[in-house]
C-alpha cells in the first residue's frame, strides 16, 4: 500500500493557482533563488531570469502562474515562446522556465499543479508543443519524451535525455529542426550582473561542492549530532536524518559531523535519509579525553576557530597553544578570545603572550557582558563565515555566542566561586545561522585538549623551532648534547624560551604516543570488523 503525505495532501487543497501581480514579483524572485540555489553549481541565475523574462517581447504572462499557500508565493512557472528553425522554415513552439517550488514544500505535489493547469491553458490557446531542458525523472511522469523522437535539436545543449518535447495539438510531428528560445536566457549568465542582482535578497552562500547537480536530493548542512541522529538545516527548518546504511562501512572520520554539507532524500512523515558529505575544506579533530587513542571529530568547513579562554584562574597558555595547533592541522585560522577582560587589569600582557603561540594566531581581549572589544570582532562576521567557538566551561563561549547574535540564545550559567571553573552549559555542539549570513557553531567546553594526529599542526604553529632544527648541524640532531645545535643555542641566546621549547617538544612526544594508540585501535577494529564480516557467513 501507498503511503500518502497526508499532511501534504491537506494543503494542497489551500493552494490557489493564479496570475502574478506587480506585488508578487519580489516574493516570487525570491522563492525561485531559494528553489535553486546551489543546485546545480554556486549560487544560481534563475532568480534573476525570472526578472528580465518578464520584460521581454516572448514571455507569456497569460500562461505563467504561482502558485499561493496561506498567502505566500510557493511556486511559479515562467512560459515564453521560442523557435524550431530548419533552415527557411520558422516554427513557433513553447517553452517554459524555470518552474520554481518553494525548498521548504518540496514533494507537496505544487510543480504537476502548476503543470497540470497550464498546460491545459497552453492547449486551449492552440500552441503545437512545448520544448525545454528539465530533469527527465520529472517531467517524463507528465509526458514529456525525448526530442530525438520529434528530429528536434538543441544547437548547444549537450544532454540528449533532459532535452525534451510534449505534443499539445496536431501539427507538433512536422515540425523539425533546431530549437531557439528567447535571447534573454543566454543574456542573464554574467556572473557580475548576477552577484550585483542577488544582494537584493537575503544573503545565502554559494557552494562550489564536490556534490553539485543535484536532482532529487537536497543539499543542507549538519546542524547537530547526538550519536547516530543528526539534524541538517535545511533553509529556515531543522530536519530530522540518519544515515544511508553505506556510511556503516566508512570510516568514523568519513561521517557527518556538526559543519559538514550534506546531500539527503526529505521525509515529511519522518527521518530524512543521509546519502552522501560534501568535501571538506577544514576538519576539526582531537583525541577523546579518556586518552585511549580514538579520535573526537568535531567540526567543519570553519573558517575561524574561535578558541576562548577566560582571564582568570582558567587562563592557560598551554592549553592555547594545543586548541592552536589543532585549528592548524585542521586547515581552521585560529582567532584567540580572551574574554572577562574587565576582571583583569593587564590583559596586555595575556595578549602578547598568546601571540608568542604563532605568527598564525590572532588575539583580542573582550568583555562580552559589558561590550568591552567586540567591535574587533567585526572583521570576522562577513556572510558567508563560519566561526567555531571552543574552549573550557565558563569561559564564556555562550555569553560570547549570545553577543555575536544579538539575542539569548544560548543559555548561560555562572562560573564556580572556589575555583572559577564553569559548569558545563553548552551540551553539544550546535549550529546557529545568524540573519547576516554568519554561521556560528558552538560546543561544549573542555577541560583537557589531547594532540593525535596534528604534528602538522604543531610544526605550523611552532615553525620558528622546526625553522632552528633545520639549521642545527646534524640532520638528526635531538637537541640535547650535539654540538652546533642552533636550537640550543637559541635557547642560550634568549632568542627561544625554554619553556616554549618544553612545550613544542611535548606535545610532539604525546601527539607521536596518541597517534600510534589511534593506528592500533584501528588495525584492531579492522580486523574485527573483518572477522564479524567472515562470521555472518559461517
Amino acid at each position: 500500500m501507498k503511503k500518502t503525505n497526508q499532511k501534504g495532501d491537506k494543503q494542497l487543497k489551500n493552494i490557489i493557482i493564479r496570475k502574478e501581480t506587480q506585488e508578487d514579483y519580489y516574493a516570487t524572485e525570491f522563492m525561485t533563488m531559494r528553489a535553486f540555489w546551489n543546485l546545480h553549481g554556486p549560487g544560481c541565475n534563475e532568480h534573476m531570469l525570472v526578472n528580465r523574462l518578464r520584460g521581454a517581447e516572448e514571455y507569456l504572462p497569460e500562461l505563467s502562474r504561482i502558485a499561493e499557500l496561506d498567502g505566500k508565493v510557493v511556486g511559479a512557472i515562467f512560459y515564453s515562446k521560442a523557435r524550431i528553425i530548419d533552415g527557411d522554415k520558422e516554427d513557433e513552439v513553447l517553452t517554459f522556465g524555470p518552474l520554481a517550488v518553494e525548498p521548504t514544500c518540496f514533494s507537496m505535489g505544487i510543480g504537476a499543479l502548476l503543470l497540470k493547469e497550464t498546460l491545459e491553458l497552453a492547449r486551449d490557446a492552440g500552441y503545437k508543443g512545448i520544448v525545454i531542458c528539465g530533469e527527465p525523472e520529472y517531467y517524463t511522469k507528465h509526458g514529456f519524451v525525448t526530442c530525438d523522437h520529434f528530429d528536434i535539436h538543441h544547437p548547444t545543449f549537450g544532454n540528449a535525455d533532459a532535452f525534451m518535447a510534449l505534443p499539445l495539438n496536431d501539427g507538433f510531428e512536422k515540425i523539425h529542426g533546431f530549437f531557439y528560445e528567447a535571447p534573454i536566457f543566454e543574456e542573464c549568465e554574467d556572473e557580475d550582473e548576477i552577484r550585483e542582482f542577488t544582494k537584493g535578497f537575503p544573503y545565502h552562500k554559494p557552494l562550489k561542492l564536490s556534490c553539485q547537480w543535484l536532482h532529487v536530493e537536497k543539499l543542507g548542512r549538519i546542524s547537530e549530532v547526538s550519536k547516530n541522529c543528526y539534524k541538517i538545516k535545511f533553509w529556515e527548518q531543522e530536519i530530522p536524518a540518519k544515515l544511508k546504511g553505506n556510511f556503516y562501512e566508512k570510516k568514523a572520520d568519513q561521517l557527518p559531523v556538526v559543519g559538514d554539507y550534506v546531500t539527503f532524500m526529505y521525509n515529511s512523515q519522518g527521518d530524512s535519509m543521509i546519502l552522501s558529505v560534501c568535501e571538506r575544506k577544514s576538519f576539526l579533530q582531537r583525541p577523546d579525553q579518556a586518552k585511549t587513542g580514538v579520535m573526537q571529530y568535531m567540526a567543519a568547513n570553519v573558517d575561524y576557530l574561535f578558541i576562548v579562554t577566560s582571564l582568570n584562574e582558567d587562563y592557560n597558555y598551554n592549553r592555547i597553544a594545543r586548541y592552536v595547533s589543532i585549528a592548524i592541522q585542521g586547515g581552521t585560522i585560529p582567532v584567540v578570545i580572551l574574554t572577562k577582560s574587565d576582571l583583569c587589569t593587564n590583559a596586555g600582557r595575556y595578549i602578547r603572550e598568546v601571540e608568542q603561540i604563532s605568527d598564525k594566531v590572532r588575539v583580542h581581549a573582550i568583555s562580552a557582558l559589558y561590550g568591552i572589544g567586540l567591535d574587533e570582532l567585526n572583521e570576522y562576521m562577513t556572510p558567508g563565515t563560519t566561526i567555531c567557538l571552543m574552549g573550557s566551561s565558563g569561559a564564556g563561549k555562550s555569553t560570547l555566542t549570545n553577543s555575536l547574535i544579538g539575542e539569548e540564545t544560548m543559555k548561560t550559567s555562572e562560573i564556580r566561586e572556589d575555583d572559577d571553573k564553569g559548569r558545563h552549559t553548552t551540551t553539544c555542539r550546535k549550529l546557529i545561522e545568524l540573519p547576516n549570513g554568519v554561521t556560528i557553531i558552538d560546543t561544549p567546553g573542555m577541560r583537557e585538549v589531547g594532540m593525535a594526529n596534528v604534528q602538522e599542526g604543531i610544526d605550523e604553529t611552532f615553525s620558528d623551532i622546526v625553522e632552528l632544527e633545520c639549521r642545527c648541524k646534524f640532520s638528526n640532531c635531538r637537541h640535547d648534547t650535539e654540538p652546533g645545535c642552533a636550537v640550543k643555542a637559541a635557547i642560550a641566546s634568549g632568542e627561544l624560551s625554554a619553556e616554549r621549547y618544553e612545550l613544542y617538544k611535548n606535545l610532539g612526544k604525546e601527539n607521536t604516543k596518541n597517534y600510534a594508540m589511534k593506528k592500533e585501535i584501528s588495525k584492531w577494529a579492522k580486523a574485527y570488523k573483518k572477522n564479524n564480516k567472515r562470521n555472518m557467513w559461517d
